[in-house]
């Protein structure tokens, strides 16, 4: 099965998520910001791609997920965005770092694809994630070098949104999901790999402490099998 088959066979008709502002409009060129597991599981058709970084929000495992990585009664914990100044009010003790960027994998989408794209993803990112738009930058340039890419984001009023949560809280919870999509650890694991393969830089402090925790309880767990 090509990739285009793969969308159409998983992309039924489904309510858009809600956009908090909508620059993109059918037959235009649609770029997306993959940031989570849409860097390492490309399932959609691309013509070109850039690695590079937004400003201002944070990476974070503040959202729950019921459908991939999780179950409804034992959900994992997937990426999100959060916005600095909304994770300084929920994580006093540790701000964000102002200058700290969110690096991550912007597609374009292949053309005449675009709408189908959009469809296959709305159903993919649908356990509380909403739309939003964002610039991306690379090293050495003065501006962004593609703008208004959609990326989906699961603000800290749906649902599914786990709320401020210690990276302790959180490991143990990665360490022990599981979902139809596979392990939480294994999310975790290939997101760190595949941010390491693109740059030395872009695997930021908090995604390196909870791999080291996350790899910690999973050691510890199977040490107790034995």
């Amino acid at each position: 099965m090509t990739v285009s088959e793969t969308v159409s066979a998983q992309s039924p008709a489904v309510a858009a998520p809600t956009a908090v502002n909508t620059p993109w409009e059918d037959g235009q060129p649609l770029w997306v910001f993959g940031y989570g597991s849409i860097i390492y599981r490309v399932d959609f058709p691309i013509e070109d791609q850039v690695f590079g970084y937004i400003h201002s929000r944070k990476r974070a495992f503040l959202q729950k997920s019921h459908d991939h990585r999780g179950t409804p009664t034992r959900p994992g914990r997937v990426c999100t965005l959060i916005p600095h100044t909304e994770w300084n009010s929920m994580f006093p003790c540790d701000p964000a770092d102002p200058d700290a960027v969110c690096w991550g994998m912007a597609y374009k989408v292949q053309s005449g694809m675009e709408q189908q794209v959009k469809q296959h993803l709305d159903f993919r990112e649908k356990d509380g994630y909403t739309e939003d738009f964002v610039d991306v930058f690379v090293e050495q340039s003065k501006g962004p070098v593609v703008q208004k890419v959609l990326v989906y984001v699961g603000v800290s009023d749906n649902p599914s949104f786990a709320g401020p949560s210690t990276l302790d809280e959180t490991a143990r919870v990665i360490a022990g999901a599981e979902g139809p999509s596979g392990t939480n650890r294994e999310y975790l694991f290939k997101l760190c790999d595949s941010l390491r393969l693109h740059h030395p830089r872009a695997l930021d402090p908090y995604l390196a402490e909870l791999e080291t925790l996350v790899r910690m309880y999973v050691a510890s767990d199977k040490h107790a099998l034995q």
